[in-house]
């Protein structure tokens, strides 16, 4: 009889009452919420470094392009239409091929928008700062998804003698909604983070995309590879031959006199360029 009593004893000791399963509970919700914050800020700096391995392998692409073709750049065209004459449809030779290059791990599928206004398998898809476009070719199995864009100023400038300008401020691939783009100085920034339209005015809402905490990466004619600052997007040399003047004093720079009311709601805690 003592025995087992004291085998009941030993069953009560090694119990938990219910106030200290709570607290338990408590602590591990406590750990959680410090936690998993910084488990996403560490996956989301990650992929940023990874998204820069993808553009600092494009810089190879484009430079084995340009050496084997004078200097000069593809003629390209954005519109889903001609897609065969789109970047990655020229430089396939390049990349083998493989459709991961094209991809920024913050946006690696394509999604049907609710406001697309065209059929998908004709026109393709814009994207978006977490979804990938989409472009369809002549050939039904050739289908490209990527993340990235091409400043398509390119195509009219790098054929031309003299650039004299700082070719690590003057862009060449960057994440991206669309597979291209010519943005102007003067362009508008979005209304809201993520409007992106099927016709924009000017080109800078496809680059303006909140994809990495306030910056996006980009490919510079250098062939280097850095983050820019959303704002700072209004300060690079989009076009090489444009007047420093006229960039300089863009309503969307500090030199052209722009005030932190002036952005949208979502921009103004920003960096100021």
């Amino acid at each position: 009889m003592r025995k087992i009593g004291e085998q009941s004893a030993m069953r009560k000791v090694k119990g938990f009452t219910l106030i200290e399963l709570l607290v338990v509970i408590a602590i591990i919700t406590l750990l959680m919420a410090i936690l998993l914050p910084v488990v996403q800020r560490v996956r989301s700096q990650a992929r940023a470094v990874a998204c820069q391995s993808n553009l600092r392998q494009w810089g190879v692409v484009f430079s084995m392009y340009t050496e084997d073709n004078d200097g000069k750049f593809p003629f390209t065209h954005s519109t889903f239409l001609v897609a065969d004459h789109t970047w990655p449809y020229i430089f396939r030779p390049y990349y083998s091929d493989s459709n991961d290059l094209l991809l920024c791990p913050m946006a690696t599928r394509s999604e049907l928008r609710p406001d697309q206004l065209f059929p998908a398998d004709i026109f393709g898809q814009v994207g978006s700062k977490s979804t990938a476009w989409k472009i369809v070719t002549r050939r039904p199995e050739v289908v490209f998804e990527g993340s990235y864009g091409m400043n398509e100023w390119q195509r009219f400038d790098m054929d031309r003698p003299n650039i004299v300008v700082s070719l690590n401020n003057v862009p060449v691939l960057l994440d991206c909604a669309h597979q291209g783009a010519r943005p102007f100085p003067f362009d508008r920034p979005p209304e809201y983070d993520g409007a992106v339209g099927f016709f924009p005015i000017g080109g800078m809402e496809y680059f303006c995309i909140n994809r990495h905490d306030a910056t996006i990466n980009g490919l510079f004619l250098d062939w280097s590879v850095r983050k820019v600052g959303l704002k700072e997007l209004w300060t690079l040399r989009w076009e090489p031959h444009l007047s420093v003047h006229w960039i300089a004093h863009s309503p969307w720079t500090t030199t052209g006199g722009v005030q932190p009311e002036d952005w949208p709601q979502w921009m103004r805690g920003f960096k100021d360029y």
